[in-house]
């Protein structure tokens, strides 16, 4: 039995997960500005999936936070037994990457560059609806091109409370018109069907560029909802950088 721990260290969660034999066997969403529960979370995450730490194999992570990373690292230390790998750092994710400055491009990013294409195929667009919203770009032949960054669709929408005078507080949640009735329904609107749109030009001109058959895969804690307002997402990976890192520690010891 081998079991792989995969944890990926974003600006607002910490989502792990546990594969044995080749198999997502549980994952678990920690908030990352809660610190204290770090291990206890990991720890919850195991044992539902009926394993002890001992059982695992190896760990492999990936960050963009570097004092969330030093504090799962810490913790994982004095429990684990197991090699502990960090992308970027200890590993290399195994895709050619054209970024002009290679450091600059968040090891998610790659992860799921890389991810894409070795599950779904090459040319591809990987877009994660995160804190922010990531275009990454895959070429016909796998190699990382490069990408855009946009404000996150809950960002977008608080700072339209935060930066105007009159504008109110609006929960995310399902828009049913793209013409909106009164104020909420018309922020919630205009940031889903709008952020829709966009997906579909981007997606648009990406395949002029790469070609018809690219493909589109979306990611992250808002891709269900706004896959309902766009015609390009065909495919939503909740999980795309827990496989990707799977896939490192297991293919690229």
């Amino acid at each position: 039995m081998r079991v792989v721990l995969t944890i990926d260290i974003g600006n607002t969660n910490i989502t792990a997960g546990i594969f044995r034999n080749g198999h997502i066997a549980g994952k678990i969403k920690l908030p990352t500005a809660d610190r204290l529960n770090y291990a206890g979370g990991i720890g919850r995450l195991i044992k539902r999936a009926g394993l002890d730490m001992e059982d695992v194999g190896e760990i492999v992570i990936s960050s963009v936070v570097p004092s969330a990373l030093s504090l799962v690292l810490g913790r994982l230390r004095r429990v684990a037994r197991c090699r502990i790998s960090v992308t970027g750092k200890d590993v290399t994710v195994p895709v050619k990457n054209l970024y002009r400055n290679r450091g600059e491009v968040g090891q998610d990013r790659l992860v799921n560059a890389y991810a894409a294409g070795e599950l779904y195929g090459a040319p591809a667009v990987v877009i994660d609806f995160g804190t922010a919203i990531t275009f990454d770009i895959v070429s016909r032949s796998g190699a990382y091109l490069g990408g855009l960054i946009l404000p996150g669709i809950d960002m977008g929408l608080s700072s339209l409370y935060e930066r105007t005078a009159l504008l109110p507080r609006v929960e995310l949640k399902r828009a049913v018109s793209i013409v909106g009735k009164d104020t909420k329904s018309s922020m919630r609107g205009g940031i889903l069907f709008g952020y829709g749109a966009m997906c579909d030009g981007l997606v648009s001109s990406y395949r002029r560029k790469l070609g018809r058959d690219t493909k589109v895969i979306a990611t992250g804690g808002n891709a269900k909802l706004i896959r309902r307002y766009t015609k390009s997402i065909r495919v939503v990976d909740d999980d795309l950088t827990l496989k990707g890192l799977y896939l490192i520690a297991t293919r690229h010891p």
